[in-house]
């Protein structure tokens, strides 16, 4: 068992995960975890990616990678710079 202390962090509250924990589960920073409270407890649990092996490459399932697209997706020029030449979105 390791114990760590709850530190202000912004508005919120946070626990620092030590690095021999975060190595064996493998998170990373921008890692996603799912925090359910169990009676008296807190569990953090790490959210696996599915992972789809195309070839040699392993990529994440594409279920999961659209999982929240609804189709009302509309292009748009970013207005980074005024086009040049015929672009057509």
């Amino acid at each position: 068992m390791v114990k760590a202390t709850v530190n202000k962090w912004g508005n919120a509250l946070g626990v620092r995960i030590p690095k021999e924990i975060r190595e064996q589960l493998e998170l990373h920073e921008g890692s996603h975890v799912d925090i359910n409270v169990d009676g008296n407890r807190i569990v953090i649990t790490p959210e696996r990616q599915r992972i789809t092996r195309i070839g040699r490459y392993n990529v994440p399932d594409l279920h999961d990678l659209f999982a929240g697209y609804d189709g009302r997706y509309t292009p748009h020029e970013d207005g980074f710079t005024s086009p040049v030449g015929k672009e057509r979105l």
